[in-house]
């Protein structure tokens, strides 16, 4: 297993999902105000799943995300002060 000074920790505000027959690219990418919208905000780091990999993630988030509200409260989808869109794309 990787010690944590073995990789680099980043931090993503948005993530775009795109996927072709033989895998799924996850692009974290972060907004800010040298790039305000999703297509100019740079891509911090690339994850490619294999699809059997990324149905389990899936599962895997969904989990760990329903835990999370039932120890903190559910998660807004936005609010009034979020100036971007938080769909995932």
């Amino acid at each position: 297993m990787a010690k944590p000074e073995e990789f680099r920790v980043v931090y993503s505000n948005f993530i775009q999902i795109t996927h072709a027959p033989i895998e799924f690219l996850i692009d974290l990418k972060r907004l800010g105000p040298e790039a305000q919208k999703p297509d100019e905000a740079p891509i911090i780091a690339r994850i490619v799943l294999h699809p059997t990999v990324a149905k389990s993630f899936r599962d895997a988030l969904k989990d760990n995300v329903e835990k999370y509200e039932e120890k903190f409260g559910e998660i807004p989808i936005s609010s009034p002060d979020t100036q971007h869109d938080l769909t995932l794309h």
